[in-house]
């Protein structure tokens, strides 16, 4: 690791310095951008109004975009070792229709994985503080301030970078904002149960569409389990997640056991989504970027965001050190265009998919179809490793062949 290992003891003793960069929160988007800038030997500051470690509501699952991620930062084997590894992921249709899909995933719970992350970014000379930052302005000579806890304590950096996750007012007081309301919502708990389960669970199950439960083991006889709802114009807003968890847990066969024999079950906690890179802007013209789920980066249809929170805070560490060494502030206006160039196709095609399966009779179709073809099994598992576009899958030409076969003989 290369860099200074820096602490701040009070957000006061950052108070005075001109930073070269300014992060307002440090979970994996804002802690990762940390790690790069630092190694590249610019002085960061993250803060972040919890202190670490904390408890993050989550699946807790990380597929193999986020293992990537992790491993270009060196943490991968850490978190092998740390986590539960997986290689299989059994589905549920809304009519327990079964497809397992191969897939390499660890678990490991976010209070741990976002601690890891922030140590390395601390350890390769990032300095962070506990703060709750309450204003983040833009100067007139193009720096920015950050007002921390206290009226009488002030940030100052070159540049700034918001990962601020489903909070997204500092956005909206920098009319970076186009969006204030959330995707969706998700509740986990944590559950000690004797009942053995060696894969992820993942269920459409109808009360929860669209959207889905999970069952996502950690190891030790603890299990994550939870759901998610995506809003849409049919559902609207009006969702009891609640409700919804109760007729999860007792519905399906697999939840049930585990939780009638559970010998601890913690509190429901939930949390908002910001999904589809779609309702905040990734620059505000002059030198503070957003990245993470404060601009959406979780995924439609698997809700998966941790991966893609640390890809958006790689590739703005490489502009904003670009724009740093250039003295110009050109690099973060290509921001933007840069992550919809990366990352915005993925996004598409998984907003497919989320349409597709917010339907339980077409979710029930789509499972027939993969349990019965070993070619679309694969392409299942290209999805969750990236190696396919969810649009190959989601399509009537791929699930009904024979039938567009016989559509276009006629």
């Amino acid at each position: 690791m290369t860099g200074r290992t820096e602490t701040v003891q009070s957000a006061a003793a950052g108070s005075g310095k001109l930073w070269d960069v300014l992060i307002v929160g440090a979970g994996p988007a804002g802690a990762t951008a940390a790690a790069y800038l630092a190694s590249f030997g610019h002085t960061v500051l993250l803060l972040d109004r919890h202190r670490f470690p904390r408890e993050k509501v989550c699946g807790d699952g990380l597929i193999p975009d986020a293992l990537m991620s992790l491993r270009a930062l060196g943490l991968y084997e850490i978190v092998r070792r740390q986590g539960h590894c997986i290689d299989n992921i059994l589905v549920l249709s809304p009519s327990g229709i079964r497809v397992q899909i191969r897939a390499q995933c660890v678990t490991l719970k976010r209070r741990r994985l976002d601690k890891l992350i922030l140590d390395e970014a601390v350890a390769r000379g990032a300095a962070f503080r506990t703060a709750s930052v309450e204003r983040v302005r833009q100067a007139a000579d193009g720096s920015v301030y950050a007002d921390a806890t206290g009226s009488d304590i002030h940030i100052r950096a070159r540049i700034g970078i918001l990962a601020t996750g489903a909070d997204v007012a500092l956005l909206e007081d920098l009319r970076m904002l186009g969006r204030r309301g959330h995707s969706g919502i998700a509740a986990r708990c944590y559950v000690r149960s004797p009942v053995k389960i060696e894969e992820l669970v993942v269920s459409f199950d109808r009360s929860i569409a669209p959207g889905y439960a999970w069952i996502f083991p950690l190891g030790g006889d603890e299990y994550n389990v939870g759901c998610g709802v995506f809003f849409n114009e049919r559902r609207g807003r009006k969702v009891n997640l609640r409700d919804a968890f109760n007729t999860f847990a007792s519905k399906v066969t697999i939840a049930r056991a585990l939780l009638d024999r559970a010998k601890s079950i913690g509190p429901l906690r939930g949390a908002r989504i910001r999904s589809g890179l779609a309702g905040s802007s990734f620059h505000n013209d002059a030198s503070i970027l957003s990245i993470g789920e404060a601009v959406g980066a979780t995924y439609p249809f698997t809700g998966e965001g941790i991966g893609k929170a640390m890809q958006t805070g790689s590739l703005a560490a490489l502009q904003v050190h670009s724009a740093l060494v250039k003295s110009s502030l050109e690099p973060l206006s290509q921001f933007q265009s840069l992550v919809h160039e990366h990352l915005m196709p993925r996004y598409f095609g998984y907003e497919v998919a989320q349409r597709w399966i917010s339907k339980p009779w077409m979710s029930d179709l789509i499972a027939a179809r993969i349990r019965s073809s070993i070619n679309l099994q694969r392409m299942a598992a290209g999805i969750i490793n990236e190696a396919t576009d969810p649009r190959d899958v989601f399509t009537w030409r791929t699930l009904l062949p024979q039938w567009t076969r016989r559509s276009n003989a006629t």
